[in-house]
Protein backbone atom coordinates (compact mmCIF):
# COMPACT_ATOMS: atom_id res chain seq x y z
CA UNK A 1 0.00 0.00 0.00
CA UNK A 2 1.18 3.51 -0.73
CA UNK A 3 -0.24 6.87 0.27
CA UNK A 4 1.13 9.46 -2.15
CA UNK A 5 3.01 12.40 -0.65
CA UNK A 6 1.37 14.50 -3.36
CA UNK A 7 -2.09 13.06 -2.77
CA UNK A 8 -2.39 12.30 0.96
CA UNK A 9 -6.12 11.54 0.70
CA UNK A 10 -5.66 8.75 -1.88
CA UNK A 11 -4.49 5.24 -0.99
CA UNK A 12 -3.00 3.12 -3.80
CA UNK A 13 -3.03 -0.69 -3.65
CA UNK A 14 -0.82 -2.76 -5.95
CA UNK A 15 -1.31 -6.32 -4.61
CA UNK A 16 -3.44 -8.37 -2.23
CA UNK A 17 -7.08 -9.21 -1.56
CA UNK A 18 -9.36 -6.38 -0.45
CA UNK A 19 -12.61 -6.70 1.51
CA UNK A 20 -14.90 -3.67 1.16
CA UNK A 21 -17.66 -2.85 3.65
CA UNK A 22 -19.93 0.21 3.59
CA UNK A 23 -22.35 2.19 5.78
CA UNK A 24 -22.72 0.31 9.07
CA UNK A 25 -24.08 3.33 10.97
CA UNK A 26 -23.34 2.36 14.54
CA UNK A 27 -24.53 -1.26 14.26
CA UNK A 28 -22.05 -3.13 16.48
CA UNK A 29 -23.38 -6.61 15.74
CA UNK A 30 -23.01 -6.16 11.99
CA UNK A 31 -19.64 -4.43 12.38
CA UNK A 32 -18.28 -7.27 14.52
CA UNK A 33 -19.45 -9.83 11.96
CA UNK A 34 -17.43 -8.10 9.23
CA UNK A 35 -14.43 -7.58 11.48
CA UNK A 36 -14.40 -11.23 12.52
CA UNK A 37 -14.95 -12.43 8.94
CA UNK A 38 -11.94 -10.39 7.82
CA UNK A 39 -9.74 -11.68 10.64
CA UNK A 40 -10.70 -15.26 9.72
CA UNK A 41 -10.05 -14.69 6.02
CA UNK A 42 -6.76 -12.97 6.81
CA UNK A 43 -5.62 -15.92 8.94
CA UNK A 44 -6.36 -18.20 5.95
CA UNK A 45 -4.48 -15.95 3.53
CA UNK A 46 -7.73 -15.02 1.77
CA UNK A 47 -7.88 -11.30 2.60
CA UNK A 48 -5.23 -8.63 3.12
CA UNK A 49 -7.07 -5.31 3.40
CA UNK A 50 -10.26 -4.43 5.26
CA UNK A 51 -11.71 -1.25 3.75
CA UNK A 52 -14.56 0.54 5.49
CA UNK A 53 -15.96 2.97 2.92
CA UNK A 54 -17.32 5.55 5.35
CA UNK A 55 -20.37 6.11 7.55
CA UNK A 56 -19.44 3.78 10.38
CA UNK A 57 -21.24 6.12 12.78
CA UNK A 58 -24.74 7.47 13.55
CA UNK A 59 -27.48 4.92 14.15
CA UNK A 60 -30.28 5.01 11.61
CA UNK A 61 -33.26 3.88 13.66
CA UNK A 62 -34.58 1.87 16.58
CA UNK A 63 -33.83 -1.62 15.23
CA UNK A 64 -30.45 -1.76 17.00
CA UNK A 65 -28.60 0.23 19.68
CA UNK A 66 -26.30 2.97 18.38
CA UNK A 67 -22.78 1.91 19.34
CA UNK A 68 -20.91 4.29 17.07
CA UNK A 69 -18.29 5.16 19.66
CA UNK A 70 -17.61 1.49 20.47
CA UNK A 71 -16.99 0.83 16.78
CA UNK A 72 -14.48 3.65 16.43
CA UNK A 73 -12.71 2.65 19.66
CA UNK A 74 -12.42 -0.85 18.24
CA UNK A 75 -10.97 0.59 15.03
CA UNK A 76 -8.35 2.37 17.14
CA UNK A 77 -7.62 -0.85 19.03
CA UNK A 78 -7.14 -2.77 15.77
CA UNK A 79 -4.80 -0.23 14.20
CA UNK A 80 -1.58 -1.32 15.99
CA UNK A 81 -2.12 -4.90 14.79
CA UNK A 82 -3.55 -4.34 11.32
CA UNK A 83 -1.76 -1.06 10.57
CA UNK A 84 -2.06 -0.25 6.85
CA UNK A 85 -4.24 -3.34 6.34
CA UNK A 86 -7.15 -1.47 7.91
CA UNK A 87 -8.37 1.38 5.69
CA UNK A 88 -11.20 3.61 6.85
CA UNK A 89 -12.50 6.19 4.37
CA UNK A 90 -14.21 9.41 5.36
CA UNK A 91 -17.98 9.46 4.94
CA UNK A 92 -20.50 12.26 5.09
CA UNK A 93 -21.52 11.23 8.61
CA UNK A 94 -17.95 11.49 9.92
CA UNK A 95 -17.25 14.86 8.29
CA UNK A 96 -19.46 17.07 10.55
CA UNK A 97 -17.59 16.05 13.71
CA UNK A 98 -14.30 17.36 12.31
CA UNK A 99 -15.93 20.77 11.75
CA UNK A 100 -18.41 20.95 14.62
CA UNK A 101 -21.31 21.37 12.23
CA UNK A 102 -24.75 19.85 12.58
CA UNK A 103 -25.97 16.94 10.47
CA UNK A 104 -29.72 16.55 10.32
CA UNK A 105 -32.20 14.61 8.19
CA UNK A 106 -35.78 15.68 8.65
CA UNK A 107 -36.39 15.81 12.39
CA UNK A 108 -33.50 13.48 13.18
CA UNK A 109 -30.34 15.12 14.53
CA UNK A 110 -27.37 12.80 14.04
CA UNK A 111 -24.46 14.71 15.53
CA UNK A 112 -25.45 15.67 19.13
CA UNK A 113 -25.65 12.11 20.59
CA UNK A 114 -22.21 11.21 19.22
CA UNK A 115 -20.71 14.50 20.44
CA UNK A 116 -22.14 13.85 23.92
CA UNK A 117 -20.79 10.28 23.95
CA UNK A 118 -17.20 11.20 23.05
CA UNK A 119 -16.19 12.36 26.52
CA UNK A 120 -12.58 11.48 27.35
CA UNK A 121 -12.17 9.85 23.92
CA UNK A 122 -12.80 13.07 21.99
CA UNK A 123 -9.19 13.90 21.10
CA UNK A 124 -8.38 10.39 19.89
CA UNK A 125 -11.57 10.06 17.85
CA UNK A 126 -11.35 13.47 16.19
CA UNK A 127 -7.68 12.81 15.38
CA UNK A 128 -8.75 9.52 13.77
CA UNK A 129 -11.43 11.21 11.68
CA UNK A 130 -9.08 13.98 10.55
CA UNK A 131 -6.57 11.36 9.36
CA UNK A 132 -8.98 9.41 7.14
CA UNK A 133 -8.30 9.16 3.39
CA UNK A 134 -11.09 9.78 0.88
CA UNK A 135 -10.27 7.37 -1.95
CA UNK A 136 -8.66 4.00 -2.62
CA UNK A 137 -7.43 3.11 -6.09
CA UNK A 138 -6.11 -0.30 -7.14
CA UNK A 139 -4.03 -1.97 -9.80
CA UNK A 140 -7.17 -3.84 -10.86
CA UNK A 141 -8.84 -0.60 -11.94
CA UNK A 142 -11.32 -0.64 -9.04
CA UNK A 143 -11.51 2.63 -7.12
CA UNK A 144 -13.40 3.05 -3.84
CA UNK A 145 -14.91 6.09 -2.14
CA UNK A 146 -17.86 6.78 0.09
CA UNK A 147 -20.40 8.59 -2.07
CA UNK A 148 -19.49 8.78 -5.75
CA UNK A 149 -18.76 11.46 -8.34
CA UNK A 150 -19.92 15.09 -8.23
CA UNK A 151 -20.23 17.76 -10.90
CA UNK A 152 -18.03 20.14 -8.90
CA UNK A 153 -15.20 17.56 -8.89
CA UNK A 154 -15.10 17.47 -12.70
CA UNK A 155 -13.93 21.08 -12.99
CA UNK A 156 -10.26 21.57 -13.93
CA UNK A 157 -8.01 21.15 -10.91
CA UNK A 158 -10.87 20.37 -8.51
CA UNK A 159 -10.05 16.70 -7.97
CA UNK A 160 -6.41 17.44 -7.12
CA UNK A 161 -7.57 19.93 -4.48
CA UNK A 162 -9.66 17.22 -2.82
CA UNK A 163 -6.92 14.59 -3.16
CA UNK A 164 -4.59 17.04 -1.35
CA UNK A 165 -7.15 18.27 1.16
CA UNK A 166 -6.13 19.46 4.66
CA UNK A 167 -8.81 19.78 7.35
CA UNK A 168 -6.34 21.59 9.58
CA UNK A 169 -5.60 24.21 6.92
CA UNK A 170 -9.32 24.86 6.41
CA UNK A 171 -10.05 25.10 10.13
CA UNK A 172 -7.06 27.34 10.77
CA UNK A 173 -8.11 29.63 7.93
CA UNK A 174 -11.61 29.90 9.38
CA UNK A 175 -10.39 30.46 12.95
CA UNK A 176 -7.94 33.11 11.76
CA UNK A 177 -10.79 35.07 10.21
CA UNK A 178 -12.62 35.32 13.56
CA UNK A 179 -10.83 37.91 15.75
CA UNK A 180 -11.14 37.16 19.47
CA UNK A 181 -12.40 40.66 20.25
CA UNK A 182 -15.30 40.24 17.80
CA UNK A 183 -16.42 36.75 18.72
CA UNK A 184 -19.02 37.79 21.27
CA UNK A 185 -20.73 39.92 18.63
CA UNK A 186 -20.42 37.12 16.09
CA UNK A 187 -21.97 34.61 18.50
CA UNK A 188 -24.98 36.90 18.83
CA UNK A 189 -25.28 37.20 15.07
CA UNK A 190 -24.98 33.46 14.62
CA UNK A 191 -27.69 32.94 17.24
CA UNK A 192 -30.04 35.35 15.47
CA UNK A 193 -29.36 33.65 12.15
CA UNK A 194 -30.11 30.25 13.68
CA UNK A 195 -33.05 31.39 15.79
CA UNK A 196 -31.46 29.97 18.97
CA UNK A 197 -29.23 31.22 21.75
CA UNK A 198 -25.59 30.52 20.86
CA UNK A 199 -24.68 29.14 24.30
CA UNK A 200 -27.64 26.77 24.23
CA UNK A 201 -26.66 25.54 20.77
CA UNK A 202 -23.04 25.00 21.80
CA UNK A 203 -24.12 22.90 24.80
CA UNK A 204 -26.76 20.96 22.86
CA UNK A 205 -24.92 20.27 19.64
CA UNK A 206 -21.27 20.10 20.78
CA UNK A 207 -21.62 19.03 24.42
CA UNK A 208 -19.46 21.96 25.58
CA UNK A 209 -19.47 22.80 29.29
CA UNK A 210 -19.85 26.56 28.89
CA UNK A 211 -18.15 29.78 27.72
CA UNK A 212 -14.81 28.72 29.27
CA UNK A 213 -14.71 25.50 27.24
CA UNK A 214 -11.96 25.82 24.58
CA UNK A 215 -14.44 24.44 22.04
CA UNK A 216 -17.08 27.07 22.79
CA UNK A 217 -16.53 28.92 19.50
CA UNK A 218 -16.28 25.80 17.36
CA UNK A 219 -19.78 26.33 15.96
CA UNK A 220 -18.61 29.69 14.64
CA UNK A 221 -15.38 28.27 13.25
CA UNK A 222 -17.16 25.34 11.61
CA UNK A 223 -19.79 27.57 10.06
CA UNK A 224 -17.16 29.80 8.49
CA UNK A 225 -15.07 26.80 7.39
CA UNK A 226 -18.11 25.38 5.61
CA UNK A 227 -18.24 28.46 3.36
CA UNK A 228 -14.65 28.08 2.10
CA UNK A 229 -14.19 26.83 -1.48
CA UNK A 230 -12.19 23.68 -0.69
CA UNK A 231 -14.68 22.60 1.96
CA UNK A 232 -17.53 23.10 -0.49
CA UNK A 233 -15.74 20.78 -2.91
CA UNK A 234 -15.30 18.12 -0.24
CA UNK A 235 -18.93 18.48 0.79
CA UNK A 236 -20.03 17.91 -2.80
CA UNK A 237 -17.83 14.81 -3.03
CA UNK A 238 -19.21 13.28 0.18
CA UNK A 239 -22.86 14.23 -0.22
CA UNK A 240 -23.39 13.67 -3.95
CA UNK A 241 -26.59 11.80 -4.78
CA UNK A 242 -25.14 10.44 -8.00
CA UNK A 243 -27.65 9.61 -10.73
CA UNK A 244 -30.52 10.57 -8.42
CA UNK A 245 -29.18 14.12 -8.42
CA UNK A 246 -27.92 14.53 -12.00
CA UNK A 247 -29.73 11.91 -14.06
CA UNK A 248 -27.80 8.85 -15.24
CA UNK A 249 -26.53 10.24 -18.55
CA UNK A 250 -25.10 13.38 -16.94
CA UNK A 251 -23.80 11.44 -13.97
CA UNK A 252 -21.86 9.12 -16.30
CA UNK A 253 -19.83 12.16 -17.45
CA UNK A 254 -18.89 13.08 -13.88
CA UNK A 255 -18.12 9.45 -13.06
CA UNK A 256 -15.78 9.16 -16.06
CA UNK A 257 -14.04 12.39 -14.99
CA UNK A 258 -13.43 11.13 -11.44
CA UNK A 259 -12.08 7.79 -12.64
CA UNK A 260 -9.82 9.62 -15.09
CA UNK A 261 -8.48 11.87 -12.34
CA UNK A 262 -7.87 8.89 -10.06
CA UNK A 263 -5.89 7.22 -12.86
CA UNK A 264 -3.24 9.96 -12.99
CA UNK A 265 0.28 8.61 -12.37
CA UNK A 266 -1.24 5.18 -11.71
CA UNK A 267 -3.11 2.31 -13.37
CA UNK A 268 -6.27 3.19 -15.30
CA UNK A 269 -9.30 3.19 -13.01
CA UNK A 270 -12.34 1.61 -14.65
CA UNK A 271 -14.95 1.03 -11.92
CA UNK A 272 -16.00 2.97 -8.83
CA UNK A 273 -17.30 1.19 -5.72
CA UNK A 274 -19.34 3.29 -3.28
CA UNK A 275 -21.91 3.15 -0.52
CA UNK A 276 -23.85 6.18 0.79
CA UNK A 277 -27.24 5.59 -0.84
CA UNK A 278 -29.36 2.65 0.42
CA UNK A 279 -29.77 -0.32 -1.90
CA UNK A 280 -32.85 -2.40 -1.31
CA UNK A 281 -31.26 -5.59 -2.60
CA UNK A 282 -27.77 -4.90 -1.26
CA UNK A 283 -26.27 -3.44 -4.43
CA UNK A 284 -27.01 -1.33 -7.52
CA UNK A 285 -25.17 -0.92 -10.83
CA UNK A 286 -24.94 2.60 -12.26
CA UNK A 287 -23.83 3.60 -15.76
CA UNK A 288 -21.91 0.32 -16.18
CA UNK A 289 -18.97 1.77 -14.23
CA UNK A 290 -20.19 2.01 -10.64
CA UNK A 291 -21.19 -0.57 -8.07
CA UNK A 292 -23.13 0.85 -5.14
CA UNK A 293 -22.94 -1.45 -2.16
CA UNK A 294 -24.86 -1.65 1.11
CA UNK A 295 -23.32 -3.75 3.86
CA UNK A 296 -25.63 -2.86 6.74
CA UNK A 297 -29.26 -2.31 7.65
CA UNK A 298 -29.80 0.07 4.71
CA UNK A 299 -29.78 -3.03 2.49
CA UNK A 300 -33.46 -3.57 3.36
CA UNK A 301 -33.67 -6.33 4.53
CA UNK A 302 -30.43 -6.79 6.44
CA UNK A 303 -29.92 -10.32 5.13
CA UNK A 304 -29.50 -8.78 1.65
CA UNK A 305 -26.43 -6.84 2.82
CA UNK A 306 -23.21 -7.62 0.96
CA UNK A 307 -19.50 -6.93 1.06
CA UNK A 308 -17.07 -7.05 -1.84
CA UNK A 309 -13.91 -9.16 -1.87
CA UNK A 310 -11.56 -8.88 -4.83
CA UNK A 311 -7.97 -9.32 -5.97
CA UNK A 312 -6.49 -5.85 -6.44
CA UNK A 313 -4.28 -7.13 -9.29
CA UNK A 314 -7.04 -8.72 -11.41
CA UNK A 315 -8.20 -6.21 -14.02
CA UNK A 316 -11.86 -5.29 -14.41
CA UNK A 317 -13.60 -3.27 -17.12
CA UNK A 318 -17.23 -3.06 -16.01
CA UNK A 319 -19.04 -2.96 -12.67
CA UNK A 320 -21.06 -6.09 -13.49
CA UNK A 321 -17.84 -8.11 -13.34
CA UNK A 322 -17.83 -7.54 -9.57
CA UNK A 323 -21.18 -9.20 -8.89
CA UNK A 324 -19.73 -12.73 -8.49
CA UNK A 325 -17.37 -11.28 -5.87
CA UNK A 326 -20.13 -10.07 -3.55
CA UNK A 327 -20.40 -12.08 -0.32
CA UNK A 328 -22.52 -12.08 2.84
CA UNK A 329 -21.89 -12.45 6.57
CA UNK A 330 -25.55 -13.36 7.07
CA UNK A 331 -25.73 -16.43 4.85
Amino acid sequence: MTQSDNWPRVVSLEAGIAMVVTDLHGDWDTYSRYRDRFLTLRARGQADYLIFAGDLIHGQGESYPDRSLDILLDILALRPTLSERLIYLLGNHELPHIYSIILQKGERLFTPPFEAALGKHRAAIISLLESLPFYVRTRSGIAITHAGAAAEMSRPGAAARVFNYSHRHTLDEAAGALPQDQRSLLRGGFGKLSGEDYGTMARTYLAVSGPDDPRYDDLLVGFLASTLPDFELLWAALFTRNEQQYGESNYAIFLDALLRDLSARFHRQEVLVTGHIPCRGGYTLIARRQLRLTSGAQAQPLRAARYLRFDVEQRVRHAAELLPRLESVFA
